[in-house]
Order: C-alpha cells, then structure tokens, then sequence
C-alpha cells in the first residue's frame, strides 16, 4: 500500500508543478500580448492616459453596478503596471463610497508619468491614503473593516512567487469576509499565494481562468495591426554576450546572373545576428569577397543544384546556424525561371531541415510551387501579390492568405501595398512601407532581416518585426529622398529603424 500511497502523492505533486509551469507560460504570453497592445496603441494614438483612464473608470462602473453604493472600499496598490488603474478606480469611487488607499511602497517609486498624474490628483483631495513600506506596517490595519476590497497590487508583468510585503497583504486581504475584485488580472496568479478574486475585470482580454472583459476602447483592428511593440518584445542582445550568442544564419542564394540579392539578405540578417553564412555558387565569388560578415567559402559550379545539398545541411549543421534563407537570387533570370536541380536543391533543404527556421523567397518560391506539401511551422513563405497568386491559386486578399497558412502550417509574409502576416490563427497588416520600395532588392532585405530576428526569437513574432521595420526604413529613406531611391538606401536606414522602434 505505501508505495502505491507514495507514488500518488508524486503523481500529485507533478500534476501541481506542470500546472503552475502551464499558467507562468501563458502568463508570459499574456504579458507580451499586453505590452505589444499598449506600445502599439500609443504608436497607433492612444494616449496611455487616456487608456488609463479608460481602464480605471470600467472598474469603478461595474464595482457600483455590481455592489451598490455606500460601502467601505480598500484600494491596494503596489508597483505592478496597473497601479495607475487603481488610482483612477479611487477617484471615481471616492464620491459614492468610503474609500481608503492602500499604497505598497513610497510614492517617490511611481515610475511612469501617466501613473504620477493620478497620483497627484489625488493628493489634491482628502482621500485617505495608507503608505504600506514593509509587512510590519500591515499589522496596523484591519483590513476587515471593508466591504470590497480592489487589487491593483501587480499585473501581468510581474511572475514568480510573491516577495514581501505583497506576500503578506496578500494572504491578510484572503483573510476577509470582503468582495475581491482583481484589476486585470489576481495578484500573484500562478504561484503559490494569490488573491482569492470574486471578480477579475480583464482588459481587451482575459489574462486569468474566469476573468471577464472590460473594452479599454481599442478596435481590435488596432491589435491586428502590426507596431513598434512587435519589435519591442523581442529578446534583446545581452550586455555580457560572446559571438554567436545573438544567433546565426544561413543564406542559401546567388547565381551567375543574380549576385546582389544575395549580398543584401546577408547585409540584413548581419545587422541583426552575430554571425552569418553562405553557401553560393562560384560566380557569387567577388561579391562575396566583398562582404566582410559573410562567412565560408563558395560551392564549385554556376548554379547550386541538388548535388550541393549534403554539403549545405552538412555547413549549417557544422556551423551551428540557428535559421536559413532559402531562394534569394537561385534562379537563371528575368522570366527565365529556375532550373530542375535547383528546384530538386530547395525541395531537399526544405524537407531534410525541419528543426531549423527557414525564410523561403524569390525563386525559392519558384521552387516549389508544385511542393507545397513539403511546407511545416518551422517555414516562412514571402511572397509579393503576383507570386502569391501562382503559389495558391488565390486573389492575395486577408482570408485567402490565412487559408493558405493554416492549410500548409507555415507562415505567409505578403508584401504590397498593406503588407499581410500569418500564421494560420493569427493575421496581422503591416501599413509601413512606400511605393518606392518596388525596386529590386527589398524584398531580400526583408529575407535577411527575418532570418536575423528568427535566430533568437519565434518565427512568426520575427516576421512580424522584420515586417515593420524593413517597411520603416523604406519610410525614412522616402523623407529623405523621395520615391528616388534604391534597396542600397533602405540597407542603410535599417539599424537606425530598429533602434527606433526599440526606443519607441
């Protein structure tokens, strides 16, 4: 009996650590939708005050249509990202109701300006405000004396088990006869001690098991629509990093006809990884040589073909490479298309590399538009409108750009005029970008710097990112010159457009 006893207590105690690791990641996912909707909708303009304010006065709406008014109501505010929701939810109560607030930590640590705004307003009215500085100060209060009790301790950018005092406000608030009501989402969600919520009034969407929906006012047209904080929440390079740390790509391109593609996917991702490759045929030879990031030597012959493809596995394998650029400049010309060999090269790399994240373009689209088959999650397609419509067989319209993502498991980057991103499930429109970016050589930048995000990051999210920020560049070379300018300027523009967005 005792080891049957023993092995459920185990089973038990596993089913508790997988769940609570299942909540941290959705956490995660929740906080990084949430910080991409904020710093989008601001790029978009949303004023975060305005957001706020939003925010706080949903709360004090359906706290008095739920509860009635003239109770006793305890605000506890800490220095999660919705401590100036709370805030505002005082204000708005503080008329029909006896309202206290509860502020877990020193007003001088009320970091962002919009927060500091309903700070000072409210230090303008008689509002009784408590300063909660360590646990000993809880001892003070008796947190039984309210009928509903507001959480605006932490929101969803705050993981792991709660330090002090959170941790214990947290358990003496649990402790009470009053309603809870969470502001986003319940203090400590997740870990071992959390709110206990009567009511989670989430924004724009649920970020906790049975948390309903407050509209901030945001069309959700705004949160498919691709910003500064798709490129914001990638991982940045670390102040102690080492070389290859910030990932490495693969360009797999060039021909005796096309050398310049080659050299501008590989220029993109080098702004962006630590180290890159190539593996191009012979007469890429003096372009190559003319780029000091491309790393490793030609391939003998005027054109990669299939026999070049144990060789190229075998370097990206060797070399460690994290993604791969298939396609740019592989064909033999001007509608000349590609040749059988190097359709067969595509096919093989597509198929043998299914752990590695491949960016396929240009003729590598050529390549296998009798294969789509061969297609998975790890595959990024990106095709203009008139290459889409020969892969698929379909106008290039949202709906039919999804389909297709969702049918063959990939993701479909569609450049024009709105560019369009899926995965299938998701489908975001990317507005940067101008006309004269239809000149040749701006789509295997786009290449490259997808290549480069995707070393470290998701597929789809780098997509999203490089999306914007190569559409960017075009942007600030357009300020400049025009609609007069080559893929050479918008090369240029390109770490000046990430930084921005990074800073944005």
């Amino acid at each position: 009996m005792f080891p049957q006893v023993r092995y459920l207590c185990l089973s038990s105690e596993r089913e508790r650590k997988m769940s609570k690791i299942s909540k941290e990641i959705n956490l995660k996912e929740m906080a990084k939708r949430t910080m991409i909707l904020d710093i989008n909708a601001r790029y978009f303009g949303f004023e975060t005050l305005m957001l706020m304010e939003n925010a706080g006065r949903g709360v004090a709406d359906e706290i008095s249509r739920r509860y009635g008014d003239g109770k006793k109501v305890g605000i506890f505010c800490g220095l999660g990202n919705n401590r100036g929701d709370g805030f505002v939810v005082a204000r708005h109560l503080m008329d029909k109701y006896e309202v206290t607030l509860f502020l877990l930590g020193s007003s001088k640590e009320i970091t962002t300006e919009e927060a500091r705004k309903n700070w000072q307003i409210l230090e303008n009215t008689n509002l009784r405000k408590i300063y909660i500085r360590d646990s000993t100060d809880l001892s003070k209060y008796d947190f039984g004396q309210f009928d509903i009790i507001v959480d605006g301790i932490l929101g969803t950018g705050i993981l792991g088990d709660l330090r002090e005092p959170y941790r214990s406000a947290v358990l003496k608030i649990n402790g009470t006869h009053a309603k809870k009501v969470s502001i986003d989402i319940p203090t400590g969600y997740g870990s071992e001690v959390s709110i206990k919520s009567d009511l989670t009034l989430s924004f724009h969407f649920p970020k906790s098991e049975g948390a309903e929906i407050l509209t901030l006012g945001i069309p959700r047209e705004i949160e498919d629509r691709i910003g500064p904080g798709d490129v914001k929440i990638l991982e940045k390079r670390r102040t102690d990093a080492h070389k290859g740390q910030a990932g490495r790509v693969m360009i797999v391109g060039g021909s005796s006809f096309f050398r310049g593609a080659l050299e501008y996917a590989a220029k993109a991702a080098a702004k962006i990884a630590d180290l890159v490759y190539h593996c191009s045929p012979e007469p890429c030879l003096g372009a190559v040589e003319k780029i000091p990031d491309l790393l490793g030597p030609c391939l003998q012959g005027e054109f990669l073909a299939e026999e070049h493809v144990q060789e190229i596995v075998r370097r990206v394998n060797q070399y460690r490479c994290d993604s791969v650029v298939i396609g740019p400049g592989l064909g033999l010309g001007p509608e000349k298309g590609i040749m059988e060999g190097t359709k067969k090269l595509v096919l093989s790399l597509v198929r043998e590399m299914r752990d590695k994240k491949i960016v396929i373009d240009a003729d590598g689209l050529n390549a296998i538009l009798e294969n789509l088959e061969i297609l998975h999650e790890n595959v990024v397609v990106t095709p203009h409108r008139g290459e889409f419509r020969r892969l698929s067989g379909q106008e290039p319209t949202p709906v039919n750009v999804t389909q297709f993502a969702k049918k063959y498991r990939c993701i479909v980057v569609l450049k024009g005029p709105v560019d369009l991103v899926s995965d299938g499930t998701r489908t975001k429109l990317n507005f940067t970008g101008n006309p004269g970016m239809a000149t040749g050589g701006t789509g295997d930048i786009l290449s490259g710097t997808i290549a480069g995000f995707a070393a470290k990051n998701d597929l789809f999210e780098a997509s999203l990112a490089a999306t914007f920020v190569t559409g960017l560049a075009g942007d600030f070379v357009q300020k400049e010159k025009g609609y007069y300018f080559t893929a050479t300027d918008v090369l240029e523009k390109l770490s000046e457009a990430i930084r921005w967005a990074e800073g944005f």
